[in-house]
């Protein structure tokens, strides 16, 4: 009789403690990124990048709905041979071209599925884009970094591998829009990451 007591108040602790671990007010993200530029980034440099990573922070309002925002920096480089014109300036030779794009973006979040499942999620970001991109030809550098205004769409995965961590796969499609001296710096982030929950 006291060992099935027992049994009874272990499960009802379990149950309440698998309950109150899902209820989240944050999660904390860190993500390794690659980046394939798209479009006028494409054709300034047209390598897929393997150096780039995101912080994320989302404060959850419900159990589907999130707000909260993202730090990334995404860096490009190519290197080729011809000439290049910019402001005037005709230089031909080597070149080394980069372009390091740093989104700060507010983002809100709507996920399906349950608290403590795996979770597919939609997502968005609004803020602004830094770019600073640079053309480097013997002993000639030139730069042009700007401030844009941008924005991505988000689908995302987020798979919990236990009760405060999970890991997150996601797809941004970046876009930085065009100043009156910059092309639009579009590209599109692949991630992973680990995410903890608070």
């Amino acid at each position: 009789m006291l060992r099935k007591h027992i049994i009874i108040l272990a499960l009802s602790l379990l149950f309440s403690f698998n309950v109150s671990a899902q209820e989240w007010d944050w999660a904390t993200s860190v993500h390794y990124s690659v980046g394939l530029p798209i479009g006028d980034l494409k054709d300034f440099t047209d390598n897929t990048s393997g150096r780039g990573i995101i912080f994320e922070a989302r404060n959850f309002r419900s159990d589907q709905l999130s707000i909260g925002f993202s730090l990334g920096w995404q860096v490009f480089k190519d290197r080729l041979e011809g000439t290049f014109s910019q402001d005037g300036q005709d230089i031909t030779g080597t070149q080394v071209r980069y372009v390091n794009t740093l989104p700060i973006m507010f983002t809100t979040h709507y996920y399906l599925g349950d608290p403590g499942s795996v979770r597919p999620y939609l997502g968005a970001g609004v803020g602004t884009v830094r770019s600073l991109q640079r053309t480097d030809v013997g002993l000639f550098s030139l730069s042009n970094n700007n401030w844009h205004f941008g924005f991505y769409p988000e689908v995302g995965v987020f798979i919990p591998v236990s009760f405060d961590m999970g890991i997150n796969v996601a797809a941004k499609y970046n876009y930085g829009i065009a100043t009156s001296d910059s092309f639009d710096y579009t590209y599109l982030a692949l991630s992973v990451g680990f995410t903890w929950l608070n």
